[in-house]
């Protein structure tokens, strides 16, 4: 395994709201290896992008407090500067958001947005700068790159702008990328592309991706690791096969449940997880997934559980009756 690029210890984002404070991550911790995907997987409103941000240091100056540490290639993020995160941005670490049309701006022409970020962070002339923004294009995978290098964005479809936001990620070259569910509002073959060409693109430059997504099935064959992530905390984390095959965690199941399957027989209803995720600004005693957890004791509602280790190297849950663990025969 190749050296830690990313280490987050301890980490919490608590935002100041009039309602009280919201804890919107609350003590995370994991590590990301050089040329490795990690998926993070859980609910809308799990703390999924919070925590991108976070390690971006793209959260807001104001109304918000961070503790812990965030160590990108050996650089804090936890407290740094605007100005310092401005070395780190685009050439450390860059960001795929979930709707290209707001990381898009939809009256400059696509070329002169890469560009940008190539004069501004390399010192490009304006020659180079087009030069290199139409190769970008072309590597992902855009047709008549050039003609397209001064269009709008309003003239692409959505798996194209798509396509330009990750140009623009990857136009200095990062150590690492985050993917904050990449695929939102396309259909499933661009979907397919999409993630195919982040895998082609890791190989190719050689960098390390976060996939950040609600479907345990985008990450099945694309991530090395997971992390599931319910109330802002994790409550499993391991390898892949691990956490598909060998979950101890009531949530991980639940969420693989509620995943459409092919083999289901047509008009199958889908399975849900009964109520609601709850509400941070107003924090509950004991597990956060008791009041929907068939499984929950009296213990579970009053004591909050810690990650513990699973049997397999890496592989942890925080549970305090936690599904039996499966031998490889049962899970096949």
């Amino acid at each position: 395994m190749s050296e830690r690029l990313l280490e987050v210890t301890d980490l919490r984002t608590t935002f100041r709201t009039v309602t009280g404070a919201v804890p919107a991550v609350g003590g995370v911790s994991f590590d990301l290896h050089g040329n490795e995907t990690l998926g993070i997987v859980g609910e809308s409103g799990s703390g999924k992008t919070v925590l991108a941000r976070t390690i971006m240091g793209l959260q807001p100056r104001t109304n918000v407090e961070v503790t812990g540490s965030v160590l990108l290639n050996g650089h804090q993020v936890v407290g740094a500067s605007e100005r310092t995160m401005r070395t780190m941005w685009a050439t450390e670490v860059a960001m795929v958001f979930q709707d290209p049309m707001t990381s898009l701006n939809p009256v400059m022409r696509i070329g002169r947005q890469i560009d940008e970020t190539l004069r501004v962070r390399l010192g490009m002339d304006r020659h180079a700068a087009r030069a290199r923004a139409i190769e970008l294009l072309t590597m992902v995978g855009i047709p008549s790159a050039q003609s397209r290098y001064r269009a709008y964005p309003t003239e692409l479809s959505g798996g194209m702008r798509q396509r330009v936001v990750i140009a623009t990620a990857l136009a200095c070259s990062p150590k690492l990328i985050i993917a904050d569910e990449p695929t939102t509002g396309l259909d499933v073959t661009i979907q397919a592309q999409i993630l195919n060409l982040l895998d082609s693109l890791k190989e190719q430059l050689s960098m390390s991706v976060i996939l950040i997504t609600h479907d345990l099935g985008v990450v099945a064959t694309r991530a090395t690791r997971i992390i599931v992530m319910y109330a802002g905390q994790i409550v499993e984390m391991g390898d892949t096969r691990d956490v598909f095959f060998h979950h101890r965690m009531p949530y991980t199941r639940a969420l693989l449940d509620s995943s459409p399957k092919v083999t289901n027989a047509p008009h199958t209803r889908l399975a849900v997880i009964p109520g609601r995720p709850p509400n941070l600004s107003t924090p509950q005693p004991g597990c956060a997934f008791a009041p929907r957890c068939a499984y929950a004791t009296e213990r579970c509602h009053v004591e909050a559980p810690t990650l513990v280790d699973a049997s397999a190297p890496g592989h942890r849950f925080a549970c305090w009756n936690p599904l039996p663990e499966t031998s490889d025969r049962e899970a096949r």
